[in-house]
């Protein structure tokens, strides 16, 4: 049924078959039309009589049988011509098919050795995969931790400003009295008691900025209404300073399960970037509104600004790892990425932006 190279031997032998068929069919068919013929012509004769009988018919069958060699010899030339035809037809297939499968199996073979090797090299690949992404991992967190110790730092120093300011006073005044004579033990031990509610002050902001970016271990419940307090706590002295007016609504407070203070950072982030824009802009009468409302099981906290919005081909790239608007001196790109990763990954909330007809407006789905 089949060749060497898996080819049908029909493809090749069926032509072949078919027109040897027909020679033949054609033959005997020729043969049998004469000899009818020449019965006929006999009878014909025979009814008209025809003198010398014998001899006519001894002649036609004579050149009868002669008009029947040269046919046979025709057909069989042509027969002979037919195969010696086919034979080469035959030749000339089986070397275009050999090279078909050939070429074929050299292209199947390079795929198994491409195939075999990409199998030797996948778990190698895989591993520096890895790792790389790891490390990209790893670079994304020290950098982001970079950026927010610079950005704790700057807020410490808002937040003691004022407290050193009235140290400073108090030392004045202190000295101003001790110059004229005027000190006594009481005016030094107010002087000492206001100095150790400023000291406590301060030392209480660092103790606030420690907890708020110490990790949580657990999931918990928590008022939404807290977590955003903590984050109000950390920068109020800052937008004060700046003279940002923050406005903070609170229609319908609820507790919502996840990490407060990663919930908290996440507040920080959005209000930081408002208030970065704010500045970079110059909007006159800056403000930050924040709004706690709750629908059903959902929580919905909203977070605008009044500095014209983000524009709409920064929409869709704005929560991508290093992309950021500012400049690279003043940002990473890394704070709105982190704070989707918590929202979503970690709190199966959702975290998304659009713009009204003031500004930026941030929007966090948590379920209570």
């Amino acid at each position: 049924m089949f060749n060497k190279e898996g080819i049908p031997f029909f493809i090749i032998i069926v032509p072949f078959l078919s027109i040897l068929f027909i020679s033949f069919f054609s033959i005997s068919y020729y043969l049998k039309l004469s000899n009818e013929s020449h019965q006929k012509e006999i009878i014909q004769y025979q009814e008209l009589e025809v003198k010398d009988f014998d001899f006519l018919i001894k002649t036609k069958l004579e050149e009868k049988e002669q008009e029947e060699k040269k046919f046979i010899k025709f057909m069989l030339t042509v027969a002979v011509v037919i195969l010696f035809f086919m034979a080469l037809f035959t030749l000339l297939m089986f070397s275009i098919i050999k090279n078909i499968i050939k070429k074929y199996k050299y292209k199947v073979q390079n795929r198994e050795d491409e195939l075999k090797a990409l199998n030797e090299n996948l778990s190698v690949k895989i591993e520096i995969g890895i790792q790389q992404a790891k490390q990209k991992d790893k670079k994304i967190l020290e950098q982001a931790k970079l950026a927010r110790i610079g950005s704790m730092i700057s807020m410490i120093a808002h937040q003691w400003r004022q407290p050193l300011s009235q140290l400073s006073g108090i030392l004045m005044e202190l000295e101003t009295a001790t110059r004229f004579k005027k000190v006594d033990d009481a005016y030094i031990l107010n002087a000492i008691d206001k100095s150790d509610k400023m000291i406590e002050f301060m030392s209480n902001t660092i103790d606030d900025f420690r907890n708020f970016y110490k990790p949580d271990k657990i999931k918990e419940e928590f008022l939404v209404s807290t977590a955003c307090s903590k984050a109000i706590n950390i920068i109020d002295a800052t937008l004060e300073n700046l003279g940002i007016n923050l406005i903070f609504n609170v229609a319908d407070d609820k507790k919502i399960f996840g990490y407060p203070t990663e919930f908290s950072q996440v507040i920080l982030n959005i209000i930081s970037n408002a208030k970065d824009v704010l500045m970079e802009k110059e909007i006159k009468n800056p403000k930050i509104q924040i709004d706690i409302n709750s629908k059903g099981i959902l929580s919905i906290i909203t977070i605008k600004d009044n500095a014209g919005g983000i524009n709409e081909e920064n929409k869709e790239l704005l929560f991508d790892p290093y992309y950021s608007t500012k400049d690279s001196s003043k940002g990473t790109g890394l704070g709105l990425y982190i704070s989707k990763l918590i929202i979503e990954r970690n709190m199966g909330g959702e975290l998304s932006v659009f713009n009204d007809n003031e500004g930026a407006v941030f929007k966090i789905v948590v379920t209570g």
